[in-house]
């Protein structure tokens, strides 16, 4: 299939991910007084979305908790509207991280306005300026250079990551933390010059039909939002797991159609090795994302895509989504689809009876 103009475009945003993280950095910096303000005094900082912006929750709150050492959890929003008695307890202070393209989603901005009735301060992270959410929160970081056309989100999820990132060092006054993260979008550069060609080869290999993604602290966030990319994009079977947690049922279903995903960290190398000598042993192919590969996961992978960084676990991991991005993409164009207008899918979702 050609990709249609829409479908162009969507390539583009992936493309342009690193111009996306410069202007962040620099526009959540910008802001650094006034979000340290909302966010020092905390004693637990929720971070809460719909669909993606869930998924940029689950992967900012274990590099938020790191660096700063403050408790952070990830929350559906729904669960915030209609079981706030299990997020909040008396006597805690808290801050509501809310992340939300569009700014629009009915949960996250019911979730905001029931922060605020509890007294507690907000910070709405969207790509829309005129939204209810920017208009709702105590303070909003507006990330208009990550905003897409495409129903699929790419550059405007890792921007929210990125945000998360940034806020934690600026929270934590970690200035050797935030020049690490000022590094991204060079590398980032580097590292989609050297993945879209990988991306498009396993995407267009037929042979290839379920999909896994894997990981552990930061990146169980992304392997959710690989999973949710690939399923929206292609409409094929996709999972997401712990790393080890993929091995408690989950595997019973690997075979030679199935490519696994995992995304590394430098403290669960070995385990990542016997995972990879597992899948491997039932047939299943094993594409790996790395800093940096050694000759032992070299020679028991099928693929492996080094970022090559020099950046630590909890800097990089964003790195790791764009050989993702073009992987779903491509395998959606393989199969005739539209990978930038997924099927049933709409920019954002309202609730009615909420």
């Amino acid at each position: 299939m050609n990709p249609s103009d829409n479908d162009r475009v969507m390539l583009q945003e992936i493309i342009n991910q690193p111009n996306a993280w410069q202007a962040t950095i620099q526009q959540v910096e910008a802001q650094g007084s006034l979000l340290r303000e909302i966010l020092s005094s905390s004693e637990e900082v929720v971070f809460t979305g719909c669909g993606s912006g869930l998924n940029a929750a689950m992967a900012i709150t274990p590099i938020f908790q790191h660096v700063t050492g403050v408790r952070a959890r990830a929350v559906p929003a729904a669960e915030i509207v209609f079981f706030p008695e299990t997020v909040f307890v008396s006597g805690v202070r808290y801050a509501v991280v809310l992340l939300s393209r569009s700014g629009s989603t009915t949960e996250t901005v019911r979730a905001c306005h029931v922060a605020i009735q509890r007294s507690i301060p907000t910070l709405g992270i969207t790509c829309s300026q005129e939204s209810a959410l920017a208009r709702a929160s105590s303070a909003t970081v507006v990330l208009a250079a990550a905003k897409e056309t495409s129903v699929t989100t790419t550059q405007s999820l890792t921007s929210m990551i990125l945000t998360g990132q940034v806020l934690a060092g600026i929270v934590a006054g970690n200035e050797p933390y935030l020049s690490q993260l000022r590094q991204l979008p060079a590398l980032g550069g580097k590292v989609i010059a050297g993945c879209s060609e990988l991306g498009r080869a396993l995407g267009e290999m037929p042979s290839l039909s379920k999909f896994a993604f894997v990981g552990s602290a930061a990146n169980i966030g992304l392997a959710r939002e690989a999973q949710l990319k690939m399923k929206e994009m292609t409409l094929l079977p996709s999972d997401s797991y712990p790393i080890l947690d993929y091995r408690h049922g989950p595997k019973s279903g690997v075979d030679a159609q199935t490519l696994i995903t995992v995304f590394t960290t430098d403290r669960t190398r070995s385990v990542e090795l016997e995972f990879i000598a597992e899948m491997k042993e039932l047939g299943g192919r094993v594409f790996v994302l790395c800093e940096r590969a050694d000759g032992t996961i070299r020679s028991m992978a099928d693929w492996v895509f080094e970022v090559g960084s020099g950046l630590p676990d909890f800097a990089r991991e964003i790195l790791y989504m764009p050989p993702v991005h073009f992987l779903a993409y491509y395998k959606a164009l393989a199969l005739g689809l539209s990978p930038s207008t997924p099927a049933n899918l709409s920019y954002w979702i309202a609730t009615r009876d909420l």
